[in-house]
């Protein structure tokens, strides 16, 4: 039972590591981004890659890509992760997530989640009507019938993908160390709010240049995966794509980090590499 936790919890943190750590975020009230006012930072034909190790192991990869729906007048996002090398020899996973949003607002309209972690298998199709905060859901795990239940939410919600999204909206220059953002999440037939803390900028290099970076600090339980709550740590470039670019963490069981390997179709030129 132990070993069955420990390695589900390690790939919810090494696929999509803002994705999958969202079931363990604190749920305290802060101010909470509603909308977007200004274009989106992203826009179809974006692709982002990226590698996870656990200690000195690659563990995972995932690849994050936007693109124009063929049948409506949205973007979908699309997120697959898998793990690699002698990682899947004893825990093989291959998940997808994927979340068809409103270009002008970046909200949800609706989210797919597949996720096969070993011997676990989890359905999810939510079907979001943000004009009367509801969201219906349809889940169901291995070959169990799918359930389907109607949710009533507080306002304006996004799914776990768009809710990160939403996070590069952020002005990061308009905050002061210290302040707080929040994003409201619908997610596992529940609500609650992603919380990050601003810290301020700081340089990281990545592709022989430094870039300048504002670091956040995702808000998190301390005492069953991490110690303190500045544990995790997540840099996001302070240029007009505001790409994540270096994410690390220290956990009870070891250090787990995740690096940019990749980034095409931007938006906006990346052009912020510092010498």
């Amino acid at each position: 039972m132990a070993q069955s936790l420990y390695r589900t919890e390690m790939m919810r943190l090494f696929l999509l590591l803002f994705t999958g750590l969202t079931p363990f975020f604190s749920s305290a009230q802060t101010e909470v981004i509603s909308g977007n006012k200004a274009p989106l930072t992203f826009a179809p034909g974006e692709s982002l890659s990226y590698r996870f190790h656990y200690g000195l192991l690659d563990a995972a990869e995932a690849t994050i890509t936007v693109s124009d729906s063929k049948k409506h007048s949205d973007w979908i996002i699309d997120a697959k992760g898998k793990s690699t090398g002698a990682f899947s020899w004893f825990f093989k996973v291959d998940d997808h997530y994927q979340s068809r949003i409103d270009p002008a607002t970046g909200f949800p309209r609706h989210f797919l989640r597949d996720i096969r972690e070993g011997g676990y298998k989890l359905h999810q199709d939510y079907s979001f009507s943000q004009a009367d905060s509801s969201v219906t859901a349809i889940a169901f795990k291995g070959k169990n019938k799918p359930k389907e239940s109607v949710h009533k939410l507080q306002g304006l919600a996004y799914d776990m993908v768009s809710g990160i999204y939403a996070l590069r909206h952020i002005s990061f220059d308009e905050l002061t160390i210290g302040d707080t953002v929040a994003v409201p999440i619908f997610m596992d037939e529940e609500c609650f709010d992603l919380q990050a803390v601003y810290a301020g900028n700081e340089d990281v290099k990545w592709n022989g240049k430094k870039w300048d970076c504002a670091l956040i600090h995702p808000v998190i339980q301390t005492g069953r995966i991490w110690r303190n709550p500045d544990d995790l740590a997540v840099y996001i470039t302070n240029d007009a794509n505001r790409i994540p670019l270096l994410a690390s963490t220290r956990i009870l069981f070891g250090s787990i980090k995740m690096e940019l390997t990749n980034a095409t179709g931007l938006r906006s030129p990346l052009d912020f590499g510092l010498n």
